[in-house]
This record gives structure tokens, sequence and C-alpha cells, in this order.
């Protein structure tokens, strides 16, 4: 069983290596993959498995996602009170202030390390499990759709991080990153595909692997159709196609739609599923577990964040003052991320509620909006003091839809690509602005810098893949 840790599941990083540092070998003690129990473990590895025997591999896992976009937004903010926190020139201060570079030509980025890396692993089983030397088609077809559906997550994660939003108007020419479907490792470029091409392959693969896969996840971290439906409705959002978000939202609901009631929570400063010891599979608002692969650290949430809050809310529990960590100050810290041991990405009932509100809103199906509006914050608001919207202007409920969507999704990974694309599909448009020791840094809403630079190490091994453009 030990031996299925050592699966050819450990890779040979595509992009942080030399190209004639590429080893077609099987080390020894070590297992090719042949067989069904083999592409099961594959796919149900979920903790990272780092280098070994000196080559510069690793396994990702596919629990592990992206984190690169938290200090981007403005729901967080760097004061001067907590910034030995955040040093000068580090990866997570280079972020916030939207530089240029944000890693060494030394340093890897993680989040495009392990999303490669997943799609790697991803290829291997797409390729080989219909070919196993055991098991029933049955199986062979549904191992291949969980392959699929985490290609897909990768590419999303991937596409959002370092390109211009989706655009229809421009996604034909728009460059984002390199497209791998395939499994060899040498002689092997990597220009970048169109926004476009990558969307085309993200939904070629959801929508086949739908068919094969189970309602629900018999595992938190497993695809299913819940899961791939959920994911096709943030994708059909983020392409501004609200009619087919909505089904897909819809579509996901209809097999699970439970929320937690936050009134049910213990009477301390964050929420009893946020208690030590809390694992995902606890979470029924989980419909599939991905998780951000950096830790909350010191999160302080913005004054225009935190000014959103009302003060029946429950969501205010989710935040404590400095003081709760030996600290000084009166910054509100996501208190969450020091009891819970997971930062979810993966899409939520309460996201697909917000999608769908989201999507009844810009149809001009104001009440229904505003019915999912009101069955979401019913879960989250003081019980006692609780109060139906009952708008019925669309511009004000969409408003209305952001705002909830804002509150509910906090450092869940959504902040900057909605950002994004409201710039790209709405009115006015929003520039970002932080302060850093003394010094302010603009994003503009028309930058190019919205889109992450890609690490340097990369082009620099890989120069077909090109910088890019920052303003």
């Amino acid at each position: 069983m030990k031996n299925t840790l050592y699966i050819l599941s450990l890779i040979l990083l595509m992009f942080s290596c030399d190209r004639e540092d590429y080893l077609d070998i099987q080390p020894k003690g070590q297992v090719i993959p042949s067989k069904i129990n083999d592409y099961r473990l594959l796919l149900d590895q979920t903790e990272v498995f780092g280098n070994t025997q000196g080559l510069q591999v690793i396994s990702p896992g596919f629990v592990n996602s992206f984190s690169n976009n938290e200090l981007t937004s403005d729901d967080v903010m760097i004061t001067d009170n907590l910034i030995s926190f955040f040093p000068d020139g580090v990866a997570s201060t280079n972020t916030y202030t939207w530089n240029d570079n944000i890693y060494t030509e030394a340093e890897e980025d993680g989040d495009w390390q392990t999303l490669y890396g997943q799609i790697y692993v991803s290829n291997i089983i797409i390729k080989d499990a219909p070919n196993a030397s055991d098991g029933t088609l049955e199986d062979k077809l549904a191992l291949k759709a969980e392959a699929q559906a985490h290609r897909a997550f990768a590419y999303f994660s991937l596409v959002n991080l370092y390109a211009p939003h989706y655009n229809a108007a421009t996604a034909n020419t728009d460059l984002s990153i390199p497209l791998r479907l395939n499994t060899e490792l040498i002689g092997i470029d990597f220009p970048r595909a169109t926004v476009s091409d990558v969307y085309d392959v993200i939904l070629d693969d959801l929508t086949e692997a739908v068919t094969y896969l189970p309602n629900t996840p018999e595992l938190i971290h497993r695809p299913s159709k819940a899961g791939a439906y959920s994911l096709l409705a943030r994708i059909y959002l983020y392409m501004g196609d609200f009619e087919n978000a909505r089904d897909a939202a819809n579509n996901a609901l209809t097999l699970n739609n439970t929320l937690v009631d936050f009134n049910t929570f213990p009477d301390w400063f964050f929420p009893g599923i946020a208690s030590p010891g809390d694992i995902p599979q606890e979470d029924p608002e989980i419909i599939w577990h991905k998780a951000s692969s950096g830790t909350y650290s010191t999160t302080i949430a913005s004054d225009d964040y935190l000014n959103l809050l009302e003060p029946n809310d429950q969501r205010r529990r989710l935040f404590g003052p400095p003081s709760l960590f030996g600290l000084s100050g009166t910054e509100q810290i996501y208190a969450m991320g020091f009891a819970r041991g997971f930062k979810p990405i993966g899409p939520s009932t309460a996201e697909m509620f917000l999608t769908r509100a989201e999507c009844y809103a810009r149809l001009n199906q104001v009440n229904l909006a505003v019915n999912d509006l009101n069955t979401l914050r019913e879960k989250r608001m003081d019980t006692d003091t609780f109060t139906p919207i009952t708008a019925t202007d669309q511009n004000e409920v969409l408003a209305l839809v952001k705002k909830e969507r804002r509150l509910e999704l906090f450092m869940k990974g959504h902040r900057l690509f909605d950002l994004k694309r409201y710039n790209v599909y709405d009115t006015p448009k929003i520039d970002l602005t932080h302060t850093y020791n003394g010094n302010t840094f603009t994003l503009p809403a028309n930058s190019k810098n919205w889109a992450l630079p890609i690490a340097k190490k990369y082009i620099l091994q890989n120069p077909e893949i090109g910088d890019n453009i920052r303003d």
C-alpha cells in the first residue's frame, strides 16, 4: 500500500527544469500505474509529496491549489502596525503591491508549479486509464472523468491568474498560458495558448466528464456531477454566459443545496465549523474540496470590506482583533484561519446560491434573485433580527448580490477574479489602491497588471512562453 505513494505521479516539473534534465526512468521500488487501483490512488492523493532521491520532482496532490491572488484585491490590507509580517521584497508583499515580478529568477511560483503538476498527472490518467489492465469500462471512464475535472479546475485557475479576463471580443487573440494535453517531457515547446483555446479545453473536459461522474462524491476531494456542474457554473459566470451559468448552478443545487445556519455555532469569536480539528468532510457546504496552498497568516480585513458587514451579520465572528493572538492594534484579523486547518476555495453551496442569484439578477428575474439571497442571508444573520430583502429594481438587486458575494466568499479565491470580470462586463470600472509602508500603489481598471506576472525562472528556461506584458 505504501508503495503507491511513489507511483509515477512524481513529476519532472516541466517548467522548472532544464530540458536536458528530463529523465525517462522508473526509480527502483516505484510503480508505473497500470491497474485501476493505481490510477485511483493517484487521484486520491490529497497531500503534497515532495522531492525525492535528489531529483527535482514533486507530486502536488489534487486538493492543494492556488493562493497568489489573495493579497491582490480590496478585501485585505497591510497596516504599518503589522508590517513585520510582510517584509519588503518577499513574494506576498510583491503580490500586494502588484510588482512586475513576484518571484526572483531563482524562485518557484508555487501556484504555477502545483497546477501544472496536477495537469501532468491528469494527462497521464486521461491517456492511460482507459487502457488499464483490469477493471470494467465503467471504472475506466469514471477515472478518466475525474482526471478531466481536475485538469479543468487547474486550467481554469491558471487562465484566471495569469491572463486577461475572458472577453468574447478579444479571447481569440489574448494570450494566456501554455496548454499541455499530453505527457511528453522531451523536445516540447511551451508557447502560450489564447484565452479562448484554454476555455475550450476546460469546457470540453467538463461536459464530457459530467456524464461519467457520480451525483455526489464518496470522498469530498473527488469530482462528482455536483462538483462539475458547480465548476461549470463558475466558468460560465466568468464568461458572462448567464443563462448557462444559471442552469449549471441549478443542476448543482439540485444535487446538494445544504446551507449551515451560523446561528447554531458556539458563542465564541469564530464559527463551530472552524473549531480546532475541523476537517473538510464535516463542512456540508463544500461540494468539491479544493484548498488554497497558502496559509491565512495574518490576514487583515480591509476597512472597505468590514464596513459592508451589518451589525447583525454572524460573519463578523470570523474576525478578531490582534490581541487574540498576543498582538497589539485595532485591526480585524481573519481569525477563522487560526482554527481551521485548510482554506477552502472549491465550489460550495453558498457560492452556487450566489451564482444563481447573480444570473437571475442579470437576466432581470429579480424575484428569483431575491429569493436566493434571502435563502442564504437567513443562515448568516442573527435569527431574531433577520429581515428579508424586498428590493425589486434590477440594478439594486445586482448590487446586493455583489455585496453578498463579496461578504460570503472572503478569502475563498474569488475577489480578484470577480473584480476582473466586473471590469469587463459592468460600469463603472474599478481601480484598486493599496498602501504599504507609507507608499501608495494603484492598479487601474484597464491595466494589464490584473494578470499576474509569469515567474522569470520559467521564462528564462522556456523563452517561448514570453513575458506577461506589464504597464
